[in-house]
């Protein structure tokens, strides 16, 4: 990811002077809080470990060149009424993936029963194909290998 520091107001420091001033801004923010930027793919979204945990992870982990961004666009949310707009999001998130569970689980249980009646029906049609080619070759076979252990399916024994 390529991040335009020119964006930055005032410019970006070093990422130990940007974790910093990101550990003073989690100075007191419990795991549960809402917190800007904590990923680079969400908006917001609540804490899940301690914000040390998260700051250490971004200072040994990702690209040096992410690492003052990320550290400073990773804050803990002031607003309260961004809780409860994340509440309804991942209520209607789990609600969607309730729905798709359900649908995969349903696609899933059509495409194995659909597979089992193929597999039955290439089973059988091999079953006989091998039938046929075993009459077909058994005459020299028996002339050629005399005394042969083969049993219609190994040279080992066993059921054929």
């Amino acid at each position: 990811m390529e991040v335009a520091i020119t964006k930055f107001t005032p410019p970006l420091g070093t990422p130990k002077e940007e974790a910093a001033l990101c550990r003073a801004a989690f100075e007191g923010v419990q795991v549960g809080a809402m917190v800007w930027h904590l990923h680079h793919d969400s908006l917001c979204e609540p804490l899940t470990e301690a914000p040390g945990n998260r700051i250490a992870y971004i200072l040994t982990q990702k690209p040096p060149k992410e690492r003052a961004a990320r550290l400073r666009l990773m804050r803990p949310v002031r607003d309260e009424a961004v809780a409860p707009a994340w509440g309804v999001y991942d209520e209607a998130v789990a609600a969607a993936w309730e729905v798709c569970a359900e649908a995969v689980a349903a696609a899933r249980k059509a495409y194995h029963e659909a597979v089992a009646a193929a597999w039955e029906v290439c089973a059988e049609a091999v079953a006989a194909a091998r039938k046929a080619y075993h009459e077909a070759v058994a005459p020299a076979h028996s002339a050629e290998c005399p005394n042969c252990p083969w049993n219609g399916r190994s040279i080992f024994g066993g059921a054929a």
